[in-house]
């Protein structure tokens, strides 16, 4: 749209000035008529006065002379005339058909690629409204735009809008992390001071279907060093109108809003909130098919909705383990996208969805559930039940986001109230086992929170500002939360509190630098043993690792592109 209306104004400027040239031509025609119309009086008026003349002394002959010189010179002088008229009139015709609109100008002009568009087109900054929020309600309202990315309220991963008459896009992201010996992501490294290339996500877009708004989205993500590789999406969105939005495939569910936006780019800190790595497996993606959309209310208010029909999680890992839903890893082992994706364990499919309010532009509430068996069949049956409540505000330089999640799991001779933990002796390698034991077994309940906020400051802060690209930033960071992987054990070292403070430095919108430190506090006393979890089945072997507990630094590199 954009490129036929640059099309359609270039087309008026030629007219106008195919105008301008006509009447420059018109107003040389008529001074040549009138130099023309002068020369002819001029002739008639001087040819008789000669011939009177001619007769009245001996100078008549030379003046004759004078005058028929006189008359070839004006006969000359008028055929030269003539020449320019006929110049000027092919001058007036070479105009009048430039300015005429070919036929690459009139209505089905293609548009201009974004990259022409970028260079060619004059920059008009878009609303807020216009470009986007990393919310539900404040996905992109560019009628250019087919896929608006996540920042912008979107699916896609990457720094670009899919745009309607594009084909296919490309994009990513991806973080470069380091890390002390006390921190860890999900049950993922601990134990020791690491650099760890945490991930690398490529996502690829296309348009299929551009008059009925029909697209193809997917993520694959290189994690941990390529050690793992694995689809994160992969499905068909049919966005009928903005009230309803059909899509199917590897779809990552709406539980609360971290996990939805939950790109290093978007994360204002290093590592992910906790109950993002134990109570929802960020990112939790799921096979299935959902319907979701918005509606617009009076006010600039908006509701958003979304529900989804999904195999569901899992009661065993990618190794077979049975270590989902356990006291020590929660659900991060839940959804291993080979197991979901392939083929179901039971009949029964799970459920999950989200409503959410935008009382105005930038603010939303949300609530969002799951319920589904996580058991295969034969199996006693298990199922989990998780409940969230999430906020965001966004405006101009202010980041608040906060999410409260609750899960409970029923079934298969779980207790409603665990009992108490084993004690540990370090020396007593069947304590040991027992702890070990203790913590590999399906917690009856999780629950945790956070609240996170950050303030970005674009100008002054660098020496030479105009070196940076814009939207350049500073941004001071902070991030409280908590989390009970089992909430029925007050005093159990596997609850913790967390204070993240940190700093971020973007010298472009699309990198940046990020610095925390880590304030941890454990409900419990940290059972004092050596080592890590090396060598055997995984939660059977002396949990937990060293220094598990205890404050540390992270800093990584987050890139968008």
């Amino acid at each position: 749209m954009p490129a036929r209306n640059c099309s359609t104004a270039s087309v008026l400027v030629a007219r106008k000035q195919a105008g301008d040239n006509a009447g420059n031509v018109s107003q040389a025609r008529r001074i040549v008529r009138c130099i023309a119309t002068f020369v002819a009086i001029v002739l008639s008026i001087s040819t008789p006065l000669a011939y009177a003349q001619s007769g009245q002394s001996a100078a008549a002959a030379d003046q004759s002379t004078d005058v028929q010189q006189l008359r070839k010179e004006v006969n000359e002088l008028r055929e030269s005339l003539r020449r320019v008229e006929a110049m000027l009139e092919k001058k007036e015709n070479e105009t009048t058909a430039a300015a005429a609109p070919s036929a690459a100008v009139q209505p089905a002009t293609p548009a201009t690629p974004r990259a022409t568009q970028a260079q060619t087109a004059p920059s008009t900054p878009q609303s807020v409204e216009e470009q986007g929020l990393p919310q539900y309600t404040a996905r992109s309202t560019n009628a250019d735009v087919a896929m608006a990315t996540k920042a912008h309220g979107g699916d896609l991963s990457g720094s670009g809008d899919l745009l309607r008459t594009e084909r296919v896009t490309l994009g990513g992201y991806g973080d470069f992390q380091f890390r002390t010996p006390s921190l860890n992501e999900r049950a993922d490294g601990g134990g020791s001071s690491t650099f760890q290339s945490t991930r690398f996500v490529l996502g690829v877009a296309a348009v299929l279907s551009q008059k009925q708004n029909i697209t193809f989205n997917s993520e694959i993500e290189y994690e941990l060093g390529t050690s793992e590789i694995d689809v994160e999406q992969a499905f068909v969105s049919w966005r009928v109108r903005p009230e309803f939005d059909f899509r199917g495939g590897i779809i990552v569910p709406p539980l609360g809003h971290f996990n939805t936006y939950h790109d290093s780019n978007i994360n204002i800190t290093t590592l992910r909130p906790l109950i993002n790595q134990y109570i929802v497996p960020t990112a939790y993606r799921d096979a299935g098919i959902g319907a979701r959309g918005v509606f617009r209310l009076p006010n600039e208010m908006k509701i958003s909705y979304e529900a989804d029909v999904l195999n569901g999680m899992q009661a065993l890992n990618a190794d077979g383990e049975p270590t989902p839903f356990s006291r020590l890893v929660g659900q991060s082992s839940a959804a291993e996208p080979g197991l979901i994706a392939f083929q179901a364990t039971r009949n029964s499919k799970a459920v999950a969805g989200r409503i959410g309010f935008s009382p105005i532009l930038g603010l939303e509430f949300g609530i969002s559930g799951y319920n589904g068996t996580f058991t295969a069949s034969g199996d006693p049956t298990k199922s989990a039940n998780i409940i969230f409540f999430d906020a965001s505000y966004q405006h101009g330089p202010l980041i608040l986001n906060g999410e409260y999640g609750r899960s409970n799991i029923v079934g298969g001779g779980t207790p409603r109230q665990s009992p108490v933990p084993p004690l540990v002796n370090p020396a007593d390698p069947l304590s040991v086992a027992a702890l070990g034991t203790y913590v590999a077994q399906t917690t009856p309940g999780q629950d945790g929170f956070y609240v996170e906020s950050g303030y970005k400051f674009f100008n002054g802060l660098f020496k030479n500002h105009e070196r940076f690209d814009e939207g350049a930033y500073v941004m001071p960071v902070v991030r409280i939360e908590s989390i009970r992987r089992d909430r029925t054990l007050s005093n159990f070292y596997l609850n913790e509190f967390r204070t993240t403070l940190g700093v971020n430095v973007a010298p472009s919108p699309n990198v940046i630098f990020k610095l925390n430190y880590i304030v941890n506090h454990a409900f419990g006393k940290v059972p004092d043993l050596l080592g890590a979890i090396n060598g055997g089945e995984f939660g059977i072997d002396p949990i937990p690792f060293r220094d598990y507990g205890k404050n540390g630094f992270t800093g990584s590199v987050a890139y968008v592109f």
